[in-house]
């Protein structure tokens, strides 16, 4: 996926071309999908929203610490904190909550030790 155009990585950080935003890789706790939209959330409180899918930021993100637990939801594993077995959610920094779904639950069971 070619996504130069959009969004610099390098040194941790993902600079933003044409937002002039740069976002500490490390700072990202959780991404949402919203159809063509993303809702990028830090570990600071604030969110960014790009008209960019999920799947670009999945490939920008890859070979760091982030799952793709639903297929509206990426999370930074560092940002971990919790699991709710009846609602099947992750607890995440700045009490963030992401849906697993059930699919990717049994491939998460083996990475993430407290999922049952």
């Amino acid at each position: 996926m070619n996504f130069e155009n959009f969004c610099n990585v390098s040194q941790g950080k993902l600079d933003f071309k044409f937002q002039k935003i740069e976002i500490a890789i490390e700072d990202i706790v959780m991404l949402q999908a919203d159809s063509n939209y993303t809702h990028l959330y830090l570990s600071n409180g604030e969110r960014f929203i790009f008209s960019r899918t999920i799947k670009l930021f999945e490939d920008i993100l890859k070979g760091h610490t982030f799952e793709r637990i639903h297929k509206a939801f990426i999370i930074n594993c560092s940002h971990l904190q919790g699991y709710d077995a009846d609602t099947e959610s992750l607890y995440l920094s700045n009490n963030l909550r992401a849906s697993i779904s059930r699919r990717r639950k049994y491939l998460l069971k083996r990475k993430l030790r407290f999922i049952n």
